[in-house]
């Protein structure tokens, strides 16, 4: 910091009151950590005293000790965690707010955490997350309102002040009105791409804020461009919801669907510094493959992709499949499919044991077709069986006591009769006492085996099989479509049948068999979500979106994507309309257009792109932060050397900016590999990016444009040697992906500006 701004920031009013609030604040921290770590200590021994006294006579009492100190140890090593990790800055911002009903002025200074005077229980800190910090983000200097546990409160906001605290030092105060800038949020831009997403917390937008505070029992989707902060909004609303229901949601119920496990490594030091543990972060091929129960061989869905951008094969029907695959018709077709395996599995036949009906067809068929279709499929056969084990339990001793008192009665009838002979009377009382030995031997016999037999027409198919069965056959897809034509059927079969002849399935049929195993046999409780959060959203079907809803029992989503980056959009999403109307009818919309990450500069390129789609896409709105144009630089990619000693030069200049965060993005995994042969020699720490690898601190990574998606970096260098982008739909979105992933500089590398789609523009700086 310059001596000019040390001057400015100790000439503000309240700089001495400042300061020594903000010591004040340490030193009661450092206080906390120190009782914190006491208590530690002191659940430590009672931990072990537990442990001791427990026997194997009468230990509830110890044992509900051990785990109520278990769970005051978890509490302090937590407190003491996220105390540790703010003690450099405790809080980012203060207000001034006077209450209607109360009169009284109260300031609170907003932070990561909440701490609360012991003695006194006034807040020293107040938790981001809390319904007034709402006044912060939303409000503006005078009448000011907020919600509050169901009821609006009301106030005056006479003061809104920002500071730049930086390892436990006061570096800047700025005290914020109707027509200040926010500079903090132009500082935290300007920063680098390594720590923004951590420290994005104090910097959150109004529009940001309207969809993290959102209502949190109801559905929201949000179409938000690049830059505007998707994956912010996703991390802090998971925040938000576990300070706000943690007691009724336990983060282990709580799920992150993230593009890639490159994107998990990304976002795994924001989620503890929002206070945000335990909470499940995967993939959804991750998670199918889990949650499905059988280990299952899958293309990669980024072979079909490279083979959509090479126009490799059968292009057309491979799409069509994939989008097909992925509607809410074909689901219907499943639906109907499934059905049909219910109708066909509904019991119809009389329960009877040695000629006595126990219980009619037409009940459990009712039973099964109304009474428990709460329950999936496969698990209605094992009530059904259960309820006929029960019912054969309370009524075989009926049973044979009615064959006892019928064969008593009989006996009694024969020997006091007068009109049989002595000889006869002997003989039938003979046949009776056999008969009635071999009847109570036969209920005995079948009782042993009655249920196994009745329901051994009842064969369970494992949902492999069964999805194997339908898609093999065009007869049975016509069968239950309502849409498809003859020729359509076979095509799809036939694209299915190569798939299962290698034994293998693709990412399209993991809906479906989600789905199915939904509804045949339920999804296992260690999998069953209550609150799920999908960033890159625009890369999911319509069929994933319903099938996770119907397989979860909620609703309690929240979904972040940009259509204008859906690179997987053959899977058939090109619109939320269909999500909104049919899969979330409850959810709430939010459109953001205003790019937080990126200059107005290379903006303005990505915009040129985006004016190239069919779709009715809105332009992307930057915020104010100018930086150099887009440079593009001519290279001959026969002559490798030029090429390299281009980039060494380029790099290098960057890093002596401090642009640390640098990536050379590729149109393709075989551009990647024609890039990194060209550098791999280079003095400079090089890293050849693949989807499951983390990126190495320091170095220079080369992705693949599909691969970008969701990242950010310092400075991007788009660099074209033998795939030249086209203007067709899914090459316009990869290298409007490419183009918006950095935060301050853009340089593309090819033999002319057409490799790019671009003429000689005048957002764009010409290099020979």
């Amino acid at each position: 910091m310059s001596a000019k701004d040390q001057v400015s920031v100790r000439d503000h009013k309240d700089y001495q009151r400042e300061v020594e609030r903000l010591e004040f604040t340490k030193e009661y921290i450092r206080t906390v950590l120190e009782i914190s770590k006491g208590n530690k200590e002191f659940f430590v021994e009672n931990m072990k005293q537990a442990f001791a006294d427990l026997d194997n006579q009468d230990s509830s009492a110890s044992y509900t000790d051990l785990l109520a100190n278990a769970s005051f140890l978890e509490l302090a090593e937590s407190e003491l965690k996220r105390l540790e990790s703010v003690i450099g800055k405790p809080y980012f911002s203060r207000i001034d707010f006077t209450n209607d009903s109360s009169k009284s002025e109260e300031i609170l200074y907003i932070g990561k955490v909440s701490l609360f005077d012991r003695v006194t229980q006034q807040p020293i800190i107040v938790d981001w997350r809390s319904p007034i910090a709402n006044v912060y983000y939303d409000g503006r200097l005078g009448e000011v309102s907020y919600e509050a546990y169901g009821e609006t409160q009301t106030g005056y906001l006479s003061l809104k002040r920002q500071y730049e605290i930086i390892d436990g030092l006061l570096k800047d105060i700025r005290d914020i009105d109707l027509t200040t800038h926010d500079e903090l949020l132009q500082k935290s831009l300007s920063g680098k791409a390594d720590n923004r997403l951590t420290e994005i917390v104090a910097t959150i937008q109004n529009e940001q804020n309207e969809v993290i505070r959102a209502s949190l029992k109801h559905p929201i989707i949000v179409q938000g461009a690049a830059g505007s902060g998707k994956t912010t909004i996703a991390l802090h609303r998971i925040s938000y919801f576990l300070y706000s229901f943690g007691y009724q949601f336990p983060p282990e119920k709580l799920m992150i669907l993230a593009p890639n496990r490159l994107f998990i490594d990304y976002i795994s030091a924001v989620l503890p510094e929002l206070g945000v543990n335990k909470i499940n972060q995967t993939t959804f091929i991750d998670f199918m493959k889990s949650c499905l129960g059988q280990k299952i061989r899958l293309f990669s869905p980024n072979g079909k992709l490279m083979k959509l951008l090479e126009g490799k094969g059968k292009s057309k029907s491979m799409q069509w499949v994939s989008s097909y695959k992925g509607s809410l018709e074909f689901k219907e077709v499943i639906y109907s499919y499934i059905k049909e395996l219910e109708y066909k599995l509904a019991p119809r036949e009389d329960f009877i044991v040695e000629k006595s009906i126990l219980m009619k067809g037409k009940k459990l068929n009712r039973l099964f077709l109304q009474e428990y279709t709460y329950l999936p499929i496969y698990k209605r056969i094992g009530k059904i069986k259960s309820l006929l084990e029960d019912d054969l339990k309370k009524k075989k001793s009926i049973m044979l006591s009615k064959l006892n008192t019928k064969y008593d009665d009989a006996l009694e009838k024969i020997l006091y009769s007068r009109r049989l002979q002595s000889e006869k009377r002997q003989h039938k009382v003979v046949d009776l006492m056999d008969m009635k030995d071999q009847r109570k031997a036969k209920v005995e016999k079948e009782s042993k085996t009655a249920v196994k037999k009745y329901m051994e027409p009842f064969v369970m198919k494992d949902i492999f099989t069964l999805y194997k069965e339908l898609m093999s056959s065009p007869e049975r897809i016509k069968e239950h479509s309502t849409t498809l034509s003859d020729q359509e059927c076979k095509v799809l079969s036939k694209f299915c049948q190569r798939i299962f002849d290698k034994n293998a399935f693709e990412l399209e049929d993991l809906a479906p068999l989600f789905y199915m195993k939904a509804k045949l046999e339920g999804i296992d409780e260690k999998y069953k979500m209550r609150s799920i959060f999908i960033d890159e959203a625009q890369d999911y079907s319509y069929f994933q979106f319903a099938a996770l809803k119907e397989g979860f029992e909620t609703d309690l989503f929240t979904i972040v994507g940009d259509l204008a980056q859906g690179i997987h959009s053959y899977r058939g999403l090109n619109s939320w309309a269909p999500v909104l109307k049919e899969i979330f009818p409850n959810a709430n919309y939010q459109a953001l257009q205003k790019s937080y990450r990126t200059t107005v500069e290379i903006m303005n390129l990505a915009n040129d792109i985006l004016k190239l789609f069919d779709q009715d896409l809105p332009k992307v709105e930057p915020v104010i932060r100018h930086g150099q144009k887009p440079l593009f630089k001519t290279i001959d990619p026969v002559n490798p050397k030029q090429v390299r000693l281009q980039l060494e030069q380029d790099i290098a200049s960057l890093k002596e900016e401090e642009l640390h965060s640098i990536a050379i993005i590729g149109r393709t995994d075989r551009e990647c590999q024609r890039i990194h042969q060209i550098v791999e020699k280079s003095h400079l720490p090089i890293q050849l990016l693949e989807e499951k690898q983390d990126m190495k601190k320091g170095h220079v990574v080369i992705v693949p444009s599909y691969l970008s998606k969701g990242l950010e970096f310092d400075a991007v260098l788009i660099v074209c040697l033998e795939e030249p982008y086209t203007n067709v739909e899914l090459d316009i979105k990869l290298l409007y992906v490419s183009m918006t992933r950095p935060m301050h500089r853009l340089y593309l590398y090819g033999k002319d500006p057409s490799d790019f789609l671009l003429n000689r523009a005048d957002s764009l700086h010409f290099v020979s």
